[in-house]
């Protein structure tokens, strides 16, 4: 019985692959709805554009540079616009075409958008040039100032410090605002009594450092007075429109000292540090920091050296003067250390910073106008020539 099932099964095999073979057997295709079928085309998809190469500069003369993480930055010579985007090493021309003067003011928020402004005649006219990929095209505005400190905070608005006059310690103002990417600017500000609609609440005394914010309505200027145991730090809670004095105390190991503040840094919406120069017979550095969006300035230890002030992150803070020691707090001030660098720049030093606890650059200009950069990434100690 079993080899005659296998019999007719064989059969039954070999008849089927005969009708197969002859095409008498009935394929049935599923039915697929037309409006799901892709539209039939002869036309080549064109290949995705590619973004031109921005021409190398070998050994540019940097004096300014704002480093944004390890491998992107910006920087400024007299008369061109540069960026990496290999911690330094590569230097590319990043120049607006038909650049109207040398830039004189800048602000870059992250590798591809950026603004760069350059004086007109007088401090009310100016041309502002912006980017928003790298550098390889920028539009151009007409602007109300010549340039002075800039800030924008995101992509859409941005805040200007103008200096009008200056003269013993006092320097009249003017502050601009922007909610549409710096194509239009509005004065919200002025100090000057020479002007009608001037205001004191941002006072006339004092000589301002610029102007930074953390959002469309909150702003800060700091400076300097010829006043002890006063901190120039003023807030705006109204976009600018008026100000306020921040309390902020002068540690007691200084007290009787005169001070200069630099621009408090921001990290996220709520935390943020504010570097204070401690002018006495000895310098030292104070880091104040705040916890509610700079609302509120609270001292750390301070540290008993003059010279430049770094902040890399809520946590990381750096004090040189380009000799040793060099000293880093990696608590948030409340202990500091000394690192020894291996380069004395002391004489020539025009600015450094950090990106992290270990990442940073060192950018000297001696006598003849010769301008190096260094960098380091041992948190200080070793320092590499970039820009020889």
């Amino acid at each position: 019985m079993r080899s005659l099932r296998l019999k007719i099964f064989l059969a039954g095999l070999a008849c089927l692959l005969t009708l197969l073979a002859c095409g008498t057997t009935t394929t049935v295709t599923p039915t697929v709805p037309a409006a799901t079928l892709p539209p039939a085309t002869d036309t080549p998809v064109p290949p995705t554009a590619t973004v031109p190469a921005l021409p190398v500069v070998s050994s540019p003369s940097i004096s300014s540079l704002d480093m944004l993480d390890v491998n992107n930055g910006w920087a400024m010579s007299d008369s061109a616009v540069l960026r990496t985007t290999d911690g330094g090493t590569t230097w590319y021309n990043a120049t607006p075409s038909g650049l109207s003067g040398a830039p004189v003011e800048s602000s870059f928020l992250d590798a591809a958008t950026a603004w760069v402004g350059v004086a007109g005649a007088d401090p009310t006219t100016g041309t502002l040039y912006h980017t928003a990929d790298g550098g390889v095209t920028w539009t151009s505005v007409a602007v109300p100032f010549g340039g002075g400190s800039i800030h924008f905070v995101d992509a859409t608005h941005g805040w200007e410090l103008v200096g009008l006059n200056a003269g013993m310690s006092h320097e009249a103002v003017a502050i601009f605002r922007s909610s549409d990417g710096g194509a239009t600017w509005s004065q919200v500000f002025v100090d000057d009594p020479t002007v009608a609609g001037s205001s004191d609440t941002l006072p006339l005394v004092g000589d301002k450092n610029g102007i930074t914010a953390l959002d469309a309505n909150n702003g800060w200027v700091t400076g300097a007075q010829p006043s002890t145991d006063f901190v120039y730090v003023y807030t705006s809670k109204d976009g600018g429109t008026t100000w306020a004095q921040q309390n902020v105390s002068i540690p007691a190991a200084y007290s009787g000292a005169m001070t200069s503040a630099d621009l408090p840094v921001f990290f996220g919406a709520s935390d943020a540090v504010l570097p204070v120069l401690l002018i006495a017979d000895t310098n030292g550095a104070e880091f104040y920091v705040s916890h509610d969006g700079g609302q509120t300035w609270t001292a750390t230890t301070p540290v008993a050296q003059g010279g430049f002030m770094a902040v890399a992150s809520a946590s990381d803070f750096f004090v040189w003067d380009g000799n040793a020691p060099l000293n880093v707090s990696h608590d948030g001030g409340s202990s500091w250390s000394a690192v020894t660098p291996n380069i004395s720049i002391k004489d020539n030093m025009v600015s450094f910073q950090f990106v992290n606890a270990t990442t940073g650059w060192a950018l000297t200009d001696d006598a003849s106008s010769h301008r190096m950069l260094y960098e380091t990434t041992d948190g200080g100690a070793t320092w590499n020539v970039l820009v020889p």
